[in-house]
């Protein structure tokens, strides 16, 4: 499996207010390797994030399919596995790619135990590609930040569940938007990244940085931080990667 976990792969820009389909980003050297990954024409698979939200699926495809032709990329079919097909996910051999879609991190992670992907994905020996929820829910032990109101004073909010097992390493991704940002009354970095950090280590990883895994390596590529026992320090810089997990 070749595995590529990112906050954003890029695929739009907004152009006059709005926003329009593009290439994926070629920030820190993702594009050029994305596309190498996925050498010929092959066929993709969406997981949804939230299966309920069909219409959403539908909008994912399309504009997957779009970016996927600006960026150079030859995909014969993308299909959604969402609640109107979740029977594709015992087809997973089938796919060349598989896309963990962006959304809310508990809501996909239930739908993934529901159709048992853990299982499957590590039978699976294609190339993957986390967004945002779906890259967090790579991880063995999920860290699924609060982000919706309501969340981070809710008592019986789960922050730690068990993911798709295939890293030991957590993320929260958009990190370019947390200072400042202000959740049911709390401040998100210094009263819930920073405290969240003393149970689990976790990175930083804002839009246009990404990880690589295969064979039990990860690297880093791109600006990040370590949020680590109640500190934030910066370990990677634009255009510079490193290593971050090793095989154990």
């Amino acid at each position: 499996m070749k595995l590529f976990m990112t906050s954003s792969p890029g695929g739009s820009v907004c152009v006059d207010g709005r926003c329009v389909t593009a290439s994926f980003d070629c920030a820190n050297g993702f594009l050029k390797e994305f596309r190498n990954a996925c050498k010929g024409e092959t066929d993709c698979l969406i997981l949804s994030s939230d299966p309920e939200n069909t219409r959403m699926g539908d909008e994912m495809r399309d504009f997957f399919v779009d970016a996927f032709e600006k960026s150079g990329m030859s995909v014969a079919r993308v299909d959604v596995c969402d609640k109107r097909d979740p029977g594709l996910v015992n087809q997973l051999c089938c796919y060349g790619l598989l896309i963990l879609a962006g959304g809310h991190v508990p809501t996909q992670n239930a739908f993934f135990r529901q159709i048992g992907l853990r299982e499957k994905i590590h039978r699976y020996a294609g190339v993957v590609l986390g967004i945002s929820a779906g890259t967090m829910n790579c991880a063995e032990v999920v860290y699924a930040q609060p982000e919706e109101p309501g969340e981070a004073v809710n008592p019986c909010y789960v922050r730690y569940m068990q993911g798709l097992g295939l890293t030991h390493v957590n993320v929260l991704p958009h990190f370019q938007n947390v200072n400042g940002l202000r959740l049911d009354g709390l401040r998100v970095m210094e009263d819930i990244c920073l405290p969240d950090s003393r149970v689990r280590p976790f990175y930083g990883l804002p839009d246009g940085s990404w990880l690589y895994r295969e064979q039990g390596h990860t690297r880093l590529y791109g600006e990040a931080w370590l949020l680590e026992a109640g500190t934030c320090v910066k370990i990677c810089e634009n255009g510079e990667s490193r290593v971050v997990e090793e095989e154990r």
